[in-house]
């Protein structure tokens, strides 16, 4: 066994190289220790000492565990005795996470390579030791900085699909009050507050309104805003004034609550007023519990969701304006339908049962005819105050039989065109409410243009229907037309391939000057299975 002694007569007991060794080993930049087989340190060089601030005699003949906490020494004991009975070396980096000790109990990263030397005196233990505190450092800021990327990316992605979920709704018909809910759900998930809500702002006597909100209800949303919860006046200041940059109300500098709501206290509020062109329409609000400051990624957020408020408003608003404009549409249409069919068509009854009493007397047999052709017209009238009727009431398009419908039509046209129109229905089964109210629509285009432009002397409409498929085919033997002179505009041609497309449908024009018309629309529930 190695007796202890100091450095020096360790040099002196060996021979030449071996002293020559220790010296390379005193002034090798690696801290390094010898220890003895019963874990009584030998030897440290002075990188060792200055390593774990003592003296290099302070450590000679101490146990090597005196380098280590208090906690580990037992079971380092323990396992040096294993390492006796079996030595082996353990190179730097093997990926073992040791703790030092220093003299005044600080602790520190190190990483241990072990070897072993058997001299004629007993095995000894040399120890390479290395601070690794600066590369504990660094790994922990890189897992520090991959964890908040990781967060980043995962928050960009409930972000995004925030975003997508929003354009979905946007783009659907959703009503305007879920699309507003949905906003402020996903406000308040992403951006955390406790509670978020939209408001309009109103009259003077009651200048917000509320329209959606979550963790917060109408109640408790207006006494926030009868105390001092919030400026309204500036956002009607910048509304008058026209300055419409985003309005960014923070409190966060105290924890005393800016005001209380249902059985809550909220410390900090985030506001984004919602602008619709050059007007304030109102904003999306944000309320936090505790006090906090807003980074500007978060102020991103919060008026990227106020921006989709704003375009869900401003959808709806042009929604119920195209709404507006089609049933003005619609209704000039059919006034314009009641003055060119049902109002002449009345007119020339009317003429005709004037002169009907002389007629009688002087020409009966030309009285006769002209008392078919009131009966003709004024039933004409009659379908076709029906026709507007059920258009008036899209409803009803879908409760009657397809065989009404088109008889209805055919009635109206015949007053109209004052020529033969026959009707021909050969059903197996009634189709679909969709298909039936397309080729009412093709139909009624056909004959319209029947009454307008064909000057036919006969006309027929024939249909072959059932539950899987369709046939309709409206034919007049009138002047006819060049398909390649007329544009898809004139004469309801877009129409009628816009109602055919609706159902995936064929529509057929087959015509040519002095040739007559056909119009032909065949609808297949197979051919549409796909659609």
């Amino acid at each position: 066994m190695y007796e202890v002694q100091s450095v020096p007569a360790v040099l002196l007991s060996e021979s030449r190289p071996s002293r020559l060794l220790w010296r390379l080993i005193e002034a090798s930049p690696v801290a390094v220790a010898a220890s003895s087989q019963d874990g009584k340190i030998l030897y440290v060089n002075q990188k060792l000492a200055d390593l774990f601030d003592y003296e290099v005699n302070e450590l000679i003949g101490q146990e090597i565990e005196i380098l280590m906490p208090e906690r580990y020494r037992a079971d380092h004991r323990m396992y040096r005795a294993v390492f006796t009975e079996n030595p082996r070396t353990r190179p730097m980096g093997s990926g073992l996470d040791l703790v030092g000790r220093r003299r005044d109990g600080s602790e520190f990263p190190i990483e241990v390579g072990l070897s072993y030397y058997r001299s004629p005196n007993g095995l000894i233990i040399l120890s390479a030791v290395t601070d690794i505190t600066r590369r504990k450092q660094t790994e922990e800021l890189l897992e520090r900085r991959v964890e908040e990327r990781t967060r980043e990316i995962e928050r960009r992605r409930r972000v995004a699909d925030s975003l997508r979920d929003i354009l979905r709704a946007l783009n659907s018909n959703r009503p305007l009050q879920e699309i507003l809910d949905l906003i402020v759900a996903q406000a308040r998930e992403l951006l955390h507050a406790d509670a978020s809500a939209i408001y309009q702002l109103h009259d003077e006597e009651k200048p917000l309104r509320f329209q959606a909100g979550v963790g917060i209800v109408p109640e408790h949303f207006s006494v926030v805003y009868d105390g001092e919860g919030v400026d309204l006046t500036a956002l009607q200041r910048r509304e008058q004034s026209g300055d419409l940059r985003e309005i960014i109300l923070n409190h966060s500098e105290s924890a005393t609550p800016l005001f209380y709501a249902g059985d809550g206290a909220y410390c900090a509020q985030l506001a984004v007023p919602l602008k619709l062109k050059d007007e304030i329409y109102g904003g999306l609000m944000l309320y936090y519990r505790e006090p906090r400051r807003f980074s500007p990624e978060e102020i991103e957020l919060a008026v990227m969701f106020g921006d989709q408020a704003a375009l869900a408003i401003d959808n709806a608003r042009l929604r119920i304006q195209a709404e507006r404009a089609a049933v003005a549409a619609e209704r000039n249409r059919i006034a314009r339908d009641l003055h060119d069919s049902v109002t002449q068509t009345l007119f020339s009854a009317s003429l005709i049962a004037e002169v009907l009493p002389r007629l009688i007397q002087r020409q009966p047999e030309e009285s006769m005819r002209r008392l078919e052709e009131l009966r003709q017209l004024t039933r004409g009238a009659l379908a076709e105050m029906r026709t507007l009727l059920l258009e008036l009431r899209p409803a009803t398009l879908m409760e009657v039989s397809i065989e009404e419908l088109l008889r209805q039509l055919t009635e109206a046209a015949r007053g109209r065109a004052r020529i033969p129109i026959e009707l021909r229905i050969v059903s197996d089964g009634e189709p679909p409410s969709e298909v039936k109210v397309a080729c009412y629509y093709v139909a009624q285009e056909a004959l319209n243009n029947v009454a307008k432009h064909a000057r036919a002397q006969s006309a027929e409409v024939s249909l072959i229907c059932s539950a899987e498929q369709a046939r309709l085919c409206v034919y007049d033997d009138g002047q006819g037309f060049d398909l390649k002179a007329v544009t898809p505009e004139h004469m309801g041609l877009a129409i009628m391939r816009e109602r055919a497309e609706s159902i995936g449908a064929t529509l057929i024009i087959d015509s040519a000057p002095n040739a007559g018309t056909s119009v032909t629309l065949l609808w297949s529930k197979t051919d549409t299975s796909s659609i």
